[in-house]
């Protein structure tokens, strides 16, 4: 599922730093993004994914500093919550209340260093509590995999059901079958097969740079997909990325912008 996770910040100055990454304790694994800028390559892996009101335990590693700025900002600029660290030996702890957002939507953490951004961590803090039942664990390629999302509240916006490894992804849009309840089919390659994890989101109205803001996501666990024969290729890059959204892609873009005061 192309997803992209769109809401986020016009930064300025990123700078790269190697030894320096933001951790949170509830994440999905997306598709695996990297954007060259600069000479430089910067990765997403995953994403935040928290309940409207939850508190967020976020860790940061970076050895390369003593003192930063912590930060969560929204696709507007606006920075909703700070958190200074001074003369850190290499990892710093922090967690952000659940009431610094109030809206649902798309969010980003930042560390900033004199003026420089040294690494981002995309979050989407949802309204919807999901819930994504696969019918099976086990799909062998060329298979079906049916999928169940229970929505909470019920929602009109579009639900999207995602099969993701690294960076290669399959996606689907589910039906509403009865009330609070989306249902879809994932169609396997025969030339896939390997561990994927498996994922549901939901986008707004709201559209940044081409792409639907999302306002919801869950992950539920992993799909083993087995090979149909020994002669079947290896599954990198055999799948490929879905082409409606993409987690991630419009996050970038806005993060190399120029901040303005």
């Amino acid at each position: 599922m192309r997803i992209v996770v769109t809401a986020l910040i016009l930064l300025s100055n990123l700078q790269p730093a190697a030894a320096t990454t933001i951790s949170l304790d509830k994440t999905i694994d997306t598709l695996d993004r990297t954007l060259a800028y600069q000479g430089e390559i910067y990765d997403i892996r995953d994403i935040g994914a928290y309940s409207l009101g939850e508190t967020v335990n976020i860790t940061v590693n970076a050895t390369d500093v003593e003192s930063f700025q912590l930060s969560l900002l929204d696709k507007n600029k606006n920075f909703l919550w700070n958190h200074m660290v001074y003369y850190t030996d290499g990892m710093a702890e922090a967690v952000m209340p659940g009431g610094a957002v109030t809206v649902p939507g798309t969010y980003v953490f930042a560390v900033f260093y004199q003026g420089d951004i040294l690494a981002v961590k995309p979050v989407v803090i949802s309204k919807y509590n999901l819930s994504v039942i696969p019918s099976s664990t086990i799909v062998p390629a060329g298979g079906t995999l049916h999928v169940k999302v229970r929505v909470s509240p019920d929602t009109s916006l579009p639900v999207r059901v995602v099969l993701v490894k690294n960076s290669s992804s399959l996606e689907s849009s589910a039906n509403r079958t009865q009330d609070g309840i989306y249902e879809t089919d994932i169609n396997i390659p025969e030339s896939a097969y390997s561990r994927f994890s498996l994922y549901a989101a939901i986008a707004s109205d709201n559209i940044i740079l081409g792409y639907p803001e999302l306002i919801g996501i869950s992950g539920e666990g992993t799909i083993n997909v087995t090979e149909l024969s020994p002669q079947a290729p290896t599954a990198a890059g055999y799948i490929l990325p879905a082409v409606a959204f993409l987690f991630l892609t419009g996050v970038i873009f806005l993060v190399l912008r120029k901040i303005r005061s």
